[in-house]
């Protein structure tokens, strides 16, 4: 395995002499379309899709050994050999995630394709995972669980199965497609799905759920109808290049029908809170997140209403003496002005700012709701690939954000059907602050918290939240 360890580390660099290569020798180009052309599958297969291939394989053979682990007794003579066998594959496939410049997306992506039955070719050129999560189908007779998998370009809808892994329904490409909130008698946090040929009304399990998932492909269908081939930051090249003009060229402006909440603090629209597009970004925020104005190029250098996200962006390329705050610019005479310049200029920011916290998530302890948030590390597989996460759990569904300051849910997993348990052998006192979460007698997740204390705190909320 070693071989692999060398391969995965000199990967990136390959694929960008392979590219310089092909572009300095015409010759050395038309050897490697003949040999693309020769591919056994059938149809043209790209020589660097072919070499992601083995990197590829070492993330299935974990899931694939992860798999054979979990269904051997402890007595087995392989138990313990299957075990170290894990681990290997596991620092080699963390090694992915580390080196290659989209690391995590790639695994990601794999272990979809192994979880979903009756997928395949799921990996393609551009394509990155977005979010994924469970909501209770919609229809006469009953509710039934499906399992969302959103990418920027497609969205697949599945239902879960008893082994863990997902049965693929529809793959719904995101051309056209449509997301609305509709009112649904006996439905509650409705969310309705449209695509050319398929119309899908689904679920979630809190108000909370349904306007992330709202907010989120809503999003993602408008980044993808602009042809935006980077999403959020998992592509941060194409952003790069989206900062270098920033300022200079008109942006695209999102749709104000297709957004119901601030695109950066997430606080929901009303007839109080209304909705501002940014002259920088196109994106449509609330008044709190465009207070700002700065001189635009391609508008002659105005001055124009900018988002919080672009004016920090202009102002570090272009100093603060250009730049305009709405909080400092000077106000002219009140006699010369009309009377909606003067509520214009009025800032109450208590009122603005507990508007904005209505959407945002602060650290708690259990509360009389149930509710428990805090800082643990997630781990999916081994107990050595451990990753530090903010979750929050509320109305029996457990949020995932990288940092506290996100706004927006990264995962949300619905509890109910899961089971927590502690581990069988606990050696060391740090063994001792783990605790994991099995779906259908499967390991779904690890767990450890700082200390004992908080590891039973989550324990005693989770268990809670598993059942009705």
């Amino acid at each position: 395995f070693l071989v692999f360890t060398t391969y995965i580390g000199h990967y990136d660099r390959s694929m960008s002499l392979l590219e310089d290569s092909c572009r300095a020798s015409p010759a050395f180009a038309a050897i490697v379309h003949q040999f693309e052309q020769q591919s056994p599958a059938g149809g043209k297969v790209s020589l660097k899709h072919q070499l992601l291939q083995v990197i590829v394989r070492v993330a299935q053979y974990r899931m694939l050994l992860t798999d054979y682990l979990n269904n051997l007794s402890p007595d087995s003579k392989e138990y313990k050999d299957t075990q170290a066998a894990v681990a290997v594959v596991s620092d080699i496939a963390d090694q992915t995630n580390d080196s290659l410049k989209h690391g995590e997306n790639l695994l990601r992506l794999v272990n979809i394709e192994y979880s979903v039955r009756g997928l395949r070719d799921l990996l393609q050129p551009g394509r990155v995972f977005v979010k994924e999560g469970t909501m209770m189908k919609v229809s006469r007779k009953s509710r039934q669980p499906r399992h969302l998998f959103l990418m920027n370009d497609v969205l697949l809808y599945t239902y879960p199965q008893q082994d863990g892994k997902y049965r693929l329904k529809n793959t719904l490409p995101l051309t056209g497609l449509t997301v609305s909130k509709p009112i649904v008698e006996n439905v509650q946090n409705a969310l309705k799905i449209e695509g050319t040929d398929i119309s899908i009304t689904l679920s979630a399990s809190s108000f909370i759920e349904r306007e992330d998932w709202f907010y989120t492909l809503s999003r993602t269908v408008t980044e993808h109808a602009r042809g935006s081939v980077a999403f959020n930051s998992c592509l941060g090249e194409a952003r790069d290049r989206l900062r270098l003009i920033l300022g200079e060229k008109a942006p695209t402006l999102v749709p104000v029908s297709q957004v119901m909440m601030c695109m950066n603090c997430t606080s929901d629209f009303s007839l109080t809170l209304r909705r501002h597009h940014c002259h920088g970004c196109g994106r449509i925020v609330c008044r709190s997140c465009s207070r700002n104005r700065y001189p635009l190029k391609y508008m002659k250098d105005r001055m124009a209403k900018v988002c919080d996200r672009c004016y920090s962006e202009l102002k570090k390329r272009g100093g603060e003496a250009s730049a305009v705050s709405g909080k400092s610019s000077p106000r002219p005479n009140r006699s010369s002005r009309p009377l909606s310049a003067v509520f214009q200029n009025m800032h109450p920011p208590n009122i603005w700012r507990h508007r904005k916290g209505t959407a945002s998530f602060t650290p708690v302890t259990v509360s009389e709701e149930g509710s428990i948030s805090g800082t643990l590390q997630r781990s999916k597989t081994s107990k050595r690939n451990w990753k530090r996460l903010w979750f929050l759990l509320r109305d029996k569904v457990l949020y995932t954000y990288r940092v506290q300051e996100e706004k927006v849910a990264s995962e949300s997993l619905p509890l109910l059907g899961f089971t927590v348990k502690l581990p069988d052998q606990l050696g060391t006192e740090e063994e001792a602050n783990v605790f994991q979460l099995y779906h259908k007698n499967t390991l779904y997740y690890s767990f450890k918290a700082k200390d004992n204390y908080t590891a039973q705190r989550w324990v005693n909320a989770m268990e809670e939240a598993t059942v009705l």
